[in-house]
């Protein structure tokens, strides 16, 4: 009897909540700045389009952002590639270099590109960036599916990891993880 009253109470708070929130909506003839991805939360520390994130720390720093992306031409709906450039900008006082690898996530949560495939398996790789000097790097990701190239032009999420080559570094695990969200319409 007890455990039907304490479920009886929360189903009726749980009412209350649904029918006293409004709806999140966008108004009307704008884009959400933001994929939704439906049941799923995405992380809070993720960039939008615009933003920029510092990796690194003291003399060791280097601005990303994401520059562009582009898609090729409509030649065969069951082959495209997406093209994306991240900027890196060295704010620090020591040359730097880096070598990423781009990974997009749908809103059905399937993902594209990663470590060791984006780019035919290589990432986009900078020179040694000097101080106060940036380089935009190419990285590639191959779609062949029409239908998830469409459903990733609804929103998608670009992760983006950084391995530190300066140095001669050869790891090929991440030193740095950005998330940028891509809003619905850029990838068409």
């Amino acid at each position: 009897m007890k455990n039907s009253a304490i479920f009886a109470i929360m189903v009726c708070v749980l009412l209350v909540a649904g029918c006293t929130t409004p709806p999140a909506t966008t108004p009307a003839g704008q884009v959400s700045p933001v994929a939704t991805f439906p049941g799923k939360t995405l992380p809070s520390d993720m960039l939008p389009m615009d933003g920029t994130m510092t990796l690194g720390t003291g003399n060791d720093t280097i601005d990303v952002s994401l520059d562009s992306i582009e898609m090729d031409s409509f030649t065969d709906p069951d082959n495209r590639t997406i093209t994306i450039y991240v900027l890196a900008k060295n704010t620090g006082t020591t040359p730097r270099q880096f070598v990423w690898f781009s990974k997009l996530t749908n809103p059905n949560g399937n993902s594209f590109g990663g470590i060791g495939i984006s780019h035919n398996g290589n990432g986009a790789r900078t020179r040694e960036i000097l101080p106060t000097n940036g380089e935009a790097a190419r990285d590639y990701i191959v779609i062949r599916s029409a239908g998830s190239f469409a459903t990733l032009s609804k929103g998608a999420v670009l992760d983006v990891y950084f391995m530190d080559k300066t140095g001669g570094k050869d790891s090929m695990v991440p030193d740095y993880h950005v998330a940028w969200t891509v809003n619905p319409g850029v990838i068409q």
